[in-house]
């Protein structure tokens, strides 16, 4: 009699957790095969994110999340899903390097989610500049010490809470070496700023970046994602500006492309100086500005 008690004691049990089982897979597909308020039930943080967004925020969940073939959780988005990221992997996209981070990379720059970006450089370039029978000859380019730099953008977080790009979120270093008369050159031999580079020509220092940074420049033959990589002899060039003395624009190439601009703009800020015969020049980089010379 007890034995048989006990066996269905054990069956009640059995049967008991076979029900909650199916009710529990049951509602874990209803969240999912519902609309998003399921999903918000867990996500609130996520609502309210959206309900801020300048973009998505009429997206359903699955959108951006497609359903999984598992039935407990939904597909991480891509961004390239939808985005045609073409554009930043052109070889003069200033961000390409965000392309191995996928969405991340994203994220990074077009919402609020915070970001640490720890980077180096070298602290100092140094040239000579000689005057070769009118010829500007670029020799002797070095680069010495270390600058460790780390930047915290500071934003409030929020990873689905898209806004506007701005510059300065991650380019604080190039922001400090503008207003130490750095990174571009605004001010002309006579002492009055420049007509192009002049910054109150812009409503914000953002669209000023990009009147040499410019992606959508249709002087050149593609076009970029975000902001593109340049240097002043090669704006210079395509505009067909004034042109440099001797053969300046063919030797400016014998410089590391990515410290090209440097040299151009740390002579013209010292005062456009003509060599005699030989000047040399030292240049604290980024987010510094100071030019030595000899």
């Amino acid at each position: 009699m007890n034995k048989k008690i006990y066996i269905i004691v054990v069956f009640v049990v059995i049967v008991a957790a076979l029900i909650q089982t199916v009710s529990f897979i049951n509602i874990d597909k209803q969240v999912l095969q519902s609309d998003q308020g399921g999903c918000i039930k867990c996500h609130t943080n996520v609502k309210t994110q959206l309900s801020t967004s300048s973009q998505h925020s009429s997206f359903s969940c699955t959108n951006c999340h497609p359903k999984s073939p598992l039935n407990h959780t939904n597909k991480a988005p891509e961004c390239e899903y939808c985005h045609d990221s073409t554009q930043l992997g052109d070889t003069h996209e200033a961000h390409s390097d965000f392309i191995p981070l996928n969405s991340e990379g994203c994220i990074a720059c077009h919402t609020n989610y915070n970001v640490v970006i720890n980077y180096s450089r070298p602290e100092f370039i140094s040239y000579t500049i000689t005057n070769d029978s009118g010829n500007w000859i670029i020799s002797n380019f070095a680069t010495t010490g270390v600058l460790n730099l780390s930047y915290n953008a500071m934003k409030p977080g929020g990873n689905h809470n898209v806004k506007n790009v701005s510059c300065r979120d991650c380019h604080k270093d190039i922001f400090d070496a503008v207003s130490a008369k750095g990174h571009a050159v605004v001010e002309g031999k006579d002492g009055k700023e420049s007509l192009y580079h002049n910054i109150s020509n812009t409503i914000s220092k953002e669209a000023w970046c990009l009147t040499c940074h410019n992606p959508r420049d249709n002087k050149f033959s593609a076009q970029q994602h975000s902001a593109r990589k340049t240097t002043c002899e090669e704006c210079h060039e395509t505009y067909n500006l004034s042109a440099h003395p001797g053969n300046f624009y063919t030797n400016i190439k014998t410089v590391p492309r990515l410290y090209r601009s440097l040299v151009c703009i740390s002579c013209k800020s010292v005062g456009w100086q003509v060599p005699n015969t030989t000047l040399k020049f030292k240049v604290h980089q980024e987010p510094y500005f100071d030019v030595t010379m000899s």
